[in-house]
């Protein structure tokens, strides 16, 4: 049952939630990204790690576009995408095909990242997302926090004009732990300070048939609350790890919740 209605739910999710992260539907003028002018200095990237599958996202916007650009040599004009798509192995980004490395992290993983931008670590041993003029890997560039790269595409966000109704749903996408840990961290809050429910979750759903019917373990939670128990994900990366959305929650191959989309 939960793999059938996965199924039609994936879709759904691919034709409206998706499309709350997208270029044209936030309300929000963004940067045509032909030259890195306007774009932030650093942006966080966000994990999405589901049992074997290890992924970050490094771009400032969940989906990619096309660029399209004149190109004198071809005379002619010429597409492009605005993200690369690669892995991290032994210290060194490379995109998917090999043609380039584009930074360094410490961790195996899959990787997302906006073109303009480079991936290496924050003040605080995180990964961010560079623009290549500045970062660590710059003269003179300036290493920043995981905190720091958060208010850098927060104000990037509030300088774009993004619908204040698509603002957090936004945001979340790009920051681990969403708007309720960016703010702890802007506060320097710890992490053991502000997780306030410590508990495995072996079990959770919604019934689909009621507004605010909801459990956790077999205990009855408000749906606005869930956010306290699972983490935020990204259904795109559940779906290509083997797992499935059932609104709102996300499970893993074994029926596992995993997290809310």
């Amino acid at each position: 049952m939960k793999i059938q209605i996965a199924a039609s739910m994936l879709m759904l999710i691919s034709a409206t939630a998706f499309a709350n992260d997208s270029y044209n539907t936030n309300g929000a003028i963004f940067p045509d990204e032909k030259s890195r002018q306007g774009l932030p200095y650093a942006i966080p990237c966000k994990n999405n790690d589901f049992g074997e599958y290890k992924s970050i996202s490094c771009t400032w916007l969940e989906f990619p576009r096309s660029i399209v650009e004149y190109d004198k040599s071809q005379d002619r004009n010429v597409s492009y995408s605005n993200q690369y798509s690669g892995r991290c192995i032994n210290d060194r980004c490379m995109l998917s095909d090999g043609s380039a490395q584009v930074g360094n992290w410490k961790n195996n993983t899959n990787f997302k990242l906006s073109i303009w931008y480079y991936i290496a670590e924050s003040t605080d041993g995180k990964p961010v997302a560079y623009r290549n003029d500045g970062g660590p890997h710059v003269k003179n560039g300036k290493p920043v926090s995981y905190a720091q790269a958060g208010e850098m595409l927060w104000e990037f966000y509030k300088d774009s004009g993004v619908n204040d109704k698509l603002f957090a749903n936004t945001f979340n996408r790009r920051y681990d732990g969403g708007v309720k840990q960016f703010e702890l961290d802007r506060l320097g809050k710890s992490q053991s300070q502000h997780q306030s429910k410590k508990i495995k979750v072996t079990e959770a759903w919604c019934n689909p048939q009621a507004d605010d019917d909801c459990y956790i373990n077999k205990n009855k939670v408000p749906k606005k609350k869930l956010g306290e128990y699972l983490p935020q994900v990204t259904p795109e990366q559940v779906s290509a790890a083997g797992g499935y959305c059932e609104y709102p929650i996300c499970y893993d191959e074994n029926d596992t919740p995993i997290g809310m989309r």
